[in-house]
């Protein structure tokens, strides 16, 4: 009589657990860490070059506020490393290395194709050149938006917060 019920709850917890494990092991920083993940449950994700290369290195031309012409910029798409990590949230917290502090709404990610980038024009970025990440939003998704980016397009960045 109870047992249906007991289901029913045994299901939640199970689909709970499993929404909030990481996707996959992403493995230890070898080199310097450059981008620190953490989700509310606490879970943190620490991210050297070579994992962020390994999580699907993408190149995007795009044309920002702050750069002269298209630009070419080379990294991971946000939505990736929110995929691999399993962080989830509604507001992703994103802080440089300043400690400037920008909140990003978390489906900017995928409805705006939201890009970290680690290289600009074939190059590392260095934390005088914006580096060593740089939250991009290419341009198509800045000119079909209503609101200007430029706050959100955080350089130097330490970490993501989801929240």
């Amino acid at each position: 009589m109870f047992r249906p019920y007991l289901a029913a709850a045994f299901t939640a917890v199970l689909l709970a657990t499993a929404a909030a494990a990481p996707a996959r092991d992403l493995g230890t920083p070898e080199g310097p860490v450059l981008l620190t993940v953490t989700d509310a449950s606490g879970s943190d994700w620490a991210f050297d070059r070579a994992m962020m290369e390994a999580l699907g290195w993408q190149t995007i031309t795009t044309v920002t506020p702050f750069t002269e012409g298209p630009q070419e910029f080379s990294g991971v798409p946000l939505a990736v490393v929110a995929e691999a990590t399993g962080a989830v949230g509604s507001v992703i917290e994103a802080v440089a290395i300043n400690d400037y502090v920008a909140e990003i709404p978390a489906e900017h990610a995928t409805a705006h194709s939201v890009f970290l980038a680690l290289d600009h024009n074939g190059e590392p970025m260095r934390v005088r050149d914006r580096g060593p990440v740089w939250i991009i939003y290419p341009s198509d998704a800045v000119e079909a938006a209503t609101d200007r980016f430029d706050s959100l397009m955080v350089w130097q960045l330490r970490e993501l917060n989801f929240r």
